[in-house]
């Protein structure tokens, strides 16, 4: 759906007042405001927000270019605008949880996210929820847990966004955005289109990539309505179409080779305020459509999902308070690949919410959660979490965060139903965590800076993998035990240096020990780090501003990366920098960035075998209106 038509005709209309995006969100920061994954009963946890730089920097980009820079998950692509799956602390792509407005995304049948799939232009809040925390995002929350919401706002005022971007290799993106209310409707909507003949140069080789086209084009749809003072509805609508021919490996060629996505995610959400209570319910809809194509096979699945949840929450003193949830799953998998051609599931949970204050300067929070899916043997999913204002002494803080929690995840679709392979009677994986985070702020004069550094302990039993067994028959086991470690640090200044000039600098260090403890069915691999595990990762970000201009340098460090459970040199990817530059001039109706991506043309590689393009180069301009 080309969105360039509306984009002239509003192009040069008359020149209205728009408010001005500040950055003033620090990289991470504890945050207590109301939503739907209740972020305020994890006090123990540290929630990273994407800084407003970054996201305007990656606009147009996909969700993981946002998540690598601001964090140390690290992504495996199987080429450019190819499927992204990602790795966050240790842990593989199965075991993060991806919500949309509090329901989870992640294909139920191989159990992951496709980040390739997931637009920035169709989603308004990112957050990032590492460690324990994430439980509360249900099965297979690890490593930690992606928020991407929707909020609506029942302010007066309506907004309007136009925005284009062209860039190397045939880019072109463009998308509207639209928000406002007249106080008793509110709406927020999102349209983006864009494509890529993505024929970049493959830095090895000096030849063309050829295979690679891709084209996206969807619509987000939330509209609000408050019933009264107490009561108000949600209606959101996600419809996803996206269109890939798949990038072969260096040296490879095929014929056709392509995949189409479609993905309809919906809900209907309805909120009650009562005297010292909040109540919540909602139902949504969601399906999942891919048709692959190599040559002449054809591959087709489908899965219809219907989710339903309750969540009520009661103030019960002064400083404490609960939160009871109860939620099912209908899940309907058509896949020619399973027995009769498809697969049903039920599935039910029960949570209990505590969080409160015990004394002032020390949070609490308590969860506990149990699954109940038919056949399958799944572990109560208990949390707790506690903060410790240290310091608090005018301009200067200091918070102790300590947390910990027992997870589960549950087996896939695939795992289960794949024919004459897959394993009703897996066990799920599960996880126990243990964190602390030691985090400060502090303000001399004009120059402020934070710091943080945490500190995380993940065990990792009944690991599944698919293995051949004594027939060379591939099919899903329990063999693996891991423990992932590590510690993760970040740093931020901010200082003027005269008058309309300030600096900002940011920076983060990840060391990720990700390892095998034992082994079933390679015992070679045991003491090994985990492939596609990187040990060290680093992020900086300085940026210069003056008056409506700004200049920002964005860089990714990623050590060697190993891809062979023996953690064979021979066939590790070295580690590489990338460093991407900016200059944007914004003001309260227009903003115009120019972008040079990889200016140092670094040969790099995310999965083994898969080129990523070089030195490339991006315009964007963005028209903002605003209508009382």
């Amino acid at each position: 759906m080309r969105l360039g038509i509306l984009f002239l005709l509003l192009w040069f209309s008359n020149e209205l007042w728009a408010q001005n995006h500040q950055d003033s969100i620090p990289v991470l920061q504890e945050i207590s405001v109301q939503g739907n994954f209740e972020k305020q009963f994890l006090p123990g946890n540290t929630i990273i927000l994407p800084k407003a730089k970054t996201l305007d920097f990656y606009d147009g980009a996909n969700i993981s270019e946002i998540l690598k820079q601001n964090s140390s998950i690290y992504f495996k692509e199987y080429g450019n605008g190819m499927l992204t799956t990602i790795a966050f602390r240790g842990t593989n792509a199965s075991q993060t949880a991806v919500l949309w407005d509090n329901f989870n995304i992640n294909s139920f049948t191989l159990g992951q996210t496709d980040f390739s799939l997931l637009p920035s232009q169709a989603i308004d809040e990112i957050s990032i929820i590492p460690g324990s925390g994430s439980s509360m995002g249900g099965s297979g929350a690890f490593g930690g847990a992606v928020l991407l919401e929707n909020p609506l706002s029942f302010k007066t005022g309506n907004n309007v966004s136009i925005g284009q971007q062209i860039g190397s290799f045939g880019l072109l993106n463009s998308n509207l955005t639209a928000n406002g209310s007249n106080g008793k409707w509110a709406y927020d909507t999102r349209l983006y289109w864009g494509k890529a003949e993505n024929d970049f140069e493959i830095l090895q080789t000096g030849e063309k990539q050829d295979n690679a086209r891709f084209e996206r084009w969807g619509i987000n749809q939330s509209i609000g309505y408050k019933i009264s003072n107490t009561e108000k509805i949600k209606l959101a609508i996600w419809y996803n179409d996206n269109f890939r021919e798949i990038q072969p490996p260096i040296g490879s060629t095929r014929d056709i080779n392509e995949q189409t996505d479609h993905n309809l995610r919906t809900h209907l959400n309805f909120e009650k305020t009562v005297k010292n209570g909040h109540l919540t319910i909602g139902s949504g809809y969601f399906m999942d459509e891919m048709d692959y194509r190599l040559n002449q096979a054809i591959s087709y699945n489908k899965v219809n999902r219907w989710e339903s949840f309750a969540n009520y929450k009661h103030q019960f003193s002064k400083n404490h308070e609960v939160k009871l949830s109860t939620r099912h799953n209908y899940i309907e998998a058509n896949n020619q690949s399973y027995e009769s051609g498809g697969a049903t599931e039920q599935r039910y949970s029960l949570g209990a919410l505590f969080k409160g204050q015990i004394i002032e300067g020390v949070d609490y929070a308590l969860h506990l959660r149990q699954q109940l899916v038919p056949g399958v043997n799944i572990p109560i999913s208990p949390y707790a979490g506690i903060s410790y204002q240290v310091i608090q002494n005018g301009n200067h803080r200091l918070n102790l965060k300590l947390n910990s929690s027992y997870n589960y995840r549950l087996p896939t679709l695939n795992d289960r139903f794949w024919n004459e392979a897959g394993n009703p009677e897996l066990n799920s994986e599960t996880a126990w965590n243990k964190e602390m985070t030691l985090q400060s702020s502090h303000q001399w004069l004009d120059v402020k800076s934070n710091f943080s550094i945490t500190a995380y302990h993940n065990n990792v039993d009944n690991w599944i993998q698919w293995v051949p067994d004594e027939n060379n028959q591939w099919r899903p086991r329990n063999i693996k035990e891991v423990l992932a470690k590590g510690v993760e640090t970040q740093m931020g200044v901010e200082f003027p240096v005269f008058n309309d000039f300030k600096i900002q600098t940011d920076f983060q260090y990840s060391y990720t020990q990700s390892t095998v403890l034992d082994s079933e069915n390679n015992s070679s691999e045991i003491g090994k780090q985990l492939v596609y595990t990187p040990l060290h990762k680093a992020n900086a970000t300085a940026s210069l501003f003056w008056k409506k201009f700004s200049l920002n340098s964005f860089h990714q460090w990623t050590g060697k990366v190993y891809t062979t459970n023996n953690n064979s040199d021979l066939f590790a990817l070295e580690s590489f920098l990338l460093s991407d530059l900016g200059l944007s001039w914004k003001s309260t109706s227009w903003h115009l960035s120019a972008k040079a991506k990889n200016i140092f043309n670094t040969e790099y590689f995310l999965y083994s075998g898969y080129a990523m393009p070089g030195r490339n180069y991006q315009i964007s301009i963005t028209r903002k209106f605003k209508f009382n």
